[in-house]
């Protein structure tokens, strides 16, 4: 036993190594917010894109300030959180405009990506939930849309400037104006259709205002769910029933058996 005590040392040492390569970390990740303006003729004017770390579950928070062509970006937050069957997303979006308008006016759109996410779990079926309120007195546009989905993966990068990522999951999409002392998107709230859920993935959300008619400052206040679909109510009775169901079958047979 004796001569094995002088390579006791080594051995832990090599087990703790396999331990923390084991359980080491998962890579961390990003939050991105990209702010492009598109001229009317469809050319892209400025594009400019952010970025943050995220925490290992994929929860904190980025702030986005720039101008980005004829756009002051003075505040986009977002925050999101984590929780047991749920992932949220929130957004303030501060933005002054004071390029052409009408028929000429830019458009900007503003995109939103986090990745890591993995609540809800898969494989459960889960809906997307969003609201939105454009708040503003001093600036007007004929069209807000504002739209949130999932992304199988990781996705760490955007598409091409004025453009926005296919391929989502449970899209939820809410339409309005900005101008209003006070105006919402239709519906408010906007549900996406159910879908399987995909461990992990990334919540992407876009914003896109056209049709600016004056110069001036908006801001639009926004959030997204993803959460799991609870299962209806007459199939989780159902599910009840089965150990109930169970232990009768069980019975009857120990029955038959004692008399026979």
């Amino acid at each position: 036993m004796n001569r094995y005590r002088k390579y006791l040392p080594s051995i832990v040492a090599a087990l703790v190594a396999t331990v923390t390569l084991a359980v080491s970390a998962p890579a961390r990740a990003n939050f991105l917010i990209r702010a492009t303006d598109v001229a009317s003729g469809g050319g892209i004017t400025a594009t400019v894109t952010q970025s943050g770390p995220s925490a290992a579950d994929g929860s904190g928070s980025l702030v986005f300030n720039s101008t980005v062509g004829n756009f002051t970006i003075t505040l986009v937050t977002n925050i999101a959180t984590t929780g047991p069957g749920f992932t949220s997303a929130s957004q303030t979006v501060n933005v002054t405009y004071n390029g052409p308008t009408g028929v000429n006016s830019d458009k900007l759109i503003i995109e939103v990506l986090g990745n890591m996410f993995t609540n809800p779990t898969a494989p459960s079926q889960s809906t997307i939930t969003s609201n939105g309120s454009p708040s503003t007195s001093g600036l007007s546009a004929t069209s807000v849309v504002m739209t949130s989905g999932v992304l199988a993966g990781n996705v760490a990068a955007f598409g091409a400037a004025g453009t926005t990522l296919g391929g989502q999951l449970g899209t939820s999409t809410g339409s309005g104006t900005l101008g209003g002392a006070s105006s919402v998107l239709v519906p408010n709230p906007t549900s996406g259709t159910p879908f399987a859920i995909v461990n992990p993935f990334s919540f992407y959300q876009t914003y896109t205002l056209n049709g600016f008619s004056n110069g001036g400052a908006g801001s639009i206040s926004a959030g997204s769910t993803v959460s799991s679909v609870p299962a209806p109510a007459g199939l989780v009775l159902a599910l009840s029933g089965l150990p109930v169901f169970g232990v009768s079958g069980w019975l009857r047979r120990r029955k038959a058996t004692v008399t026979a």
